[in-house]
């Protein structure tokens, strides 16, 4: 297979969002980019220059209907990658494809047979106003999520405590099977979402707990900025989303600290 190049790969990228967008405005769904992609929107009116992937976010309801509205999609070029849709998909989130290529990444324990370029489709959901509860919330969302997004051992990379927590929870993980996990991960959901609260934290949560958790208040308005060659939309009160997360977003990162997912790309035969 011919190796697709980070340009573009970035370029394909860019093409899945407008995608996505033209079919959430199509039926009146909102949106908005998080995490790097956000900051890149804002501080670059692009793609982070050294970074290689693009993340959405919505609230669980227009999660759930774009989920299902993607699903029954038959597109030629684009696919969404969920447990109902390939059957070795294994992330507690979906994935919006371009099915004309391959992706590999090195540090998965399995590849996914459907893997393509690709954008990351994610969640803001309510959690309890409760510190307490709420930091025990987010506390089982990251340690199930752990479970599902297996990777391999890295000793040259991270310590040996980490590693072996990495390989008893790939196990543990292997035994009680993917449907168990993204089943309890539901159940979270589904429970808080009833609910309506102050707080929101997204199905996905990376850093610590006080920088994940947000706002409910801010995700509420949207507005379309310009993100390379298309419109997109982000949050209005983008700002204070990023505050929290990243403190100073508009300065740039020491060099070293610039890194990348390096993903392998390719086109597929056909």
């Amino acid at each position: 297979m011919k190796e697709i190049k980070t340009d573009e790969q970035k370029k394909i990228m860019v093409e899945i969002l407008e995608y996505f967008d033209k079919v959430c405005r199509e039926n009146k769904i909102k949106y908005s980019l998080i995490g790097g992609s956000l900051i890149g929107a804002i501080r670059h009116k692009g793609i982070i220059p050294w970074d290689d992937d693009i993340d959405v976010i919505l609230t669980q309801e227009n999660y759930l209907k774009i989920i299902s509205l993607l699903e029954k999609e038959n597109d030629n070029r684009f696919k969404i990658l969920t447990q109902n849709t390939c059957k070795d998909y294994f992330f507690p989130f979906p994935k919006l494809i371009d099915k004309r290529t391959y992706v590999v990444e090195p540090q998965n324990l399995e590849q996914i047979s459907e893997y393509g370029i690709y954008i990351d489709i994610f969640s803001y959901n309510f959690i309890p106003d409760d510190e307490t509860k709420r930091k025990n919330i987010v506390k089982k969302i990251k340690l199930l999520n752990s479970m599902m997004s297996r990777k391999k051992i890295n000793l040259q990379k991270e310590g040996f405590k980490q590693n072996f927590l990495r390989f008893n929870k790939n196990i543990i993980s292997k035994m009680l099977g993917y449907k168990y996990i993204i089943n309890k991960l539901n159940k979270i959901y589904i429970k808080y979402n009833v609910e309506p609260s102050k707080h929101v934290v997204s199905n996905w949560p990376i850093y610590k707990i006080d920088k994940e958790v947000q706002q409910e208040k801010n995700i509420n308005e949207y507005i379309d900025v310009p993100f390379e060659n298309i419109q997109v939309m982000i949050f209005k009160n983008y700002d204070e989303i990023l505050k929290t997360t990243f403190g100073d977003y508009m300065k740039l990162p020491p060099e070293n600290e610039r890194k990348s997912h390096a993903l392998k790309a390719y086109w597929r035969e056909k």
